[in-house]
């Protein structure tokens, strides 16, 4: 990437089994798609790398080219071998599969970044099918690998990619729930973007249904899933993702689709997705819609605090956040008996569960005088460990390095 110029790039990389999807956007324009075809709308790029005999290196489709014309050694599926731990021997080197994906992952931001004006990059939003912990370790050893900052690099999976590309479309589009139809292979999968009704910001979740599918008869099959989908529910905007619906098979459920309904087909619905969820990561506005899913803390966890005379509440936890970035810290000094409470609070609710946490063995001091640190570091969406330590004030109370752990159940 260039230098800081002050000019932005977002950038959203889908990453599937054996392609790539890159859209960027430069100072909050609309995404777009790279595409490896000038002037095409063939978007998907093979996550293939080579190395060729001249020791330069090759990607995508041009690797596969130069591999065939027997110039160079190709290694593609990389996400699937680099979650498998493999490693390769290519030239004189052994190379990990997942460094060699980390290069083809710098090289689709570097790709992005060409494609406009000299740009630093702002975010960039790594987009799965999947995302466990297996999957979030392997982008982090690539972040480290890139050299990239991690505060500037966020990974979600496509039901999170989905949110944030329905939620950025017209009101026209996006004014009822959204519905979004994936066929690969012998699966069809139904998600429905849905809204809350009351919160503000507004909380929007993905409901999924899924479905056994056989090509045979493809097109009354669909036909009788698609009212089973939608219910009663009112879905104005449809979209279809995946290889399964191409080659024109759809005739009479594309006729029931339409009835009423915008349809689309998405075929890089999630780069864009992960790209208008980086230009949101750097807006510094409250959020209009807020997403729960499997991914996301569930609840916020505060402390109430007095802060220069005045009660309020500190956000260790939020909301919404993925639960691998949503650790927090402060610290405090305690003011009567020794005790923190912890508050529990769903943002879609009034009421709040209070934790106290006892911290027992505590020297005896004068009130006020004991300083604690709080690290709040969630487990997964539903689990957060505290860890609390004295650490004094200073020379004139000095702290005991005494931790506490408390383990919250949200």
């Amino acid at each position: 990437m260039a230098e800081d110029t002050g000019k932005k790039i977002d950038i959203g990389i889908d990453l599937d089994d054996d392609v790539a999807m890159v859209s960027f956007s430069y100072a909050g324009c609309e995404p777009e798609t790279v595409s490896p075809m000038a002037g095409s709308e063939i978007f998907a790029i093979p996550l293939a790398i080579c190395l060729k005999k001249d020791g330069g290196w090759a990607y995508g489709e041009e690797a596969r080219r130069v591999a065939k014309s027997g110039l160079g050694q190709c290694e593609d599926h990389l996400l699937e071998r680099a979650l498998r731990g493999e490693q390769v021997q290519m030239g004189e080197q052994l190379y990990a599969l997942s460094d060699l994906l980390a290069m083809f992952l710098k090289k689709m931001v570097t790709m992005a970044g060409r494609l406009g004006p000299a740009a630093s990059l702002s975010c960039l939003v790594i987009t799965t099918r999947t995302l466990d912990v297996p999957m979030i370790r392997l982008l982090q050893e690539c972040v480290k690998t890139m050299q990239l900052p991690e505060r500037a690099v966020h990974f979600m999976d496509h039901k999170e990619s989905f949110f944030y590309y329905g939620s950025n479309q017209p009101p026209e589009f996006s004014s009822h729930d959204m519905g979004l139809f994936e066929y690969r292979g012998r699966q069809m999968q139904f998600w429905c973007l849905e809204r809350g009704k009351t919160s503000r910001p507004q909380l929007l979740s993905v409901r999924e249904e899924r479905y056994g599918f056989e090509a045979e008869q493809a097109d009354e099959v669909f036909a009788r899933i698609i009212p089973q989908a939608f219910g009663k529910q009112i879905i104005t905007t449809v979209y279809l993702v995946g290889d399964g619906f191409e080659n024109g098979w759809m005739k009479q459920s594309l006729q029931l689709l339409c009835q009423g309904r915008r349809v689309f087909l998405g075929k890089n619905l999630f780069s864009k997705g992960a790209c208008y969820a980086a230009m949101r990561m750097g807006d510094q506005r409250p959020p209009r819609f807020v997403y729960i899913g499997e991914h996301e803390m569930k609840c916020n966890v505060s402390l109430k605090v007095y802060e220069r005379g005045n009660l309020s509440f500190y956000t260790l936890v939020t909301a919404g956040v993925p639960w691998f970035e949503a650790q927090g810290s402060c610290e405090v000094v305690i003011d009567g008996t020794p005790t923190i409470d912890f508050w529990v609070q769903h943002p879609n609710s009034r009421e709040a569960r209070i934790e106290t946490v006892s911290l027992s063995a505590l020297p005896e001091r004068e009130n006020r005088t004991t300083r604690m640190l709080i690290d709040a570091v969630p487990r997964s969406d539903h689990e957060v460990l505290v860890t609390l330590t004295d650490i004094g004030l200073g020379e004139l109370v000095p702290g005991t390095g005494k931790k506490w752990e408390y383990e919250l159940q949200l």
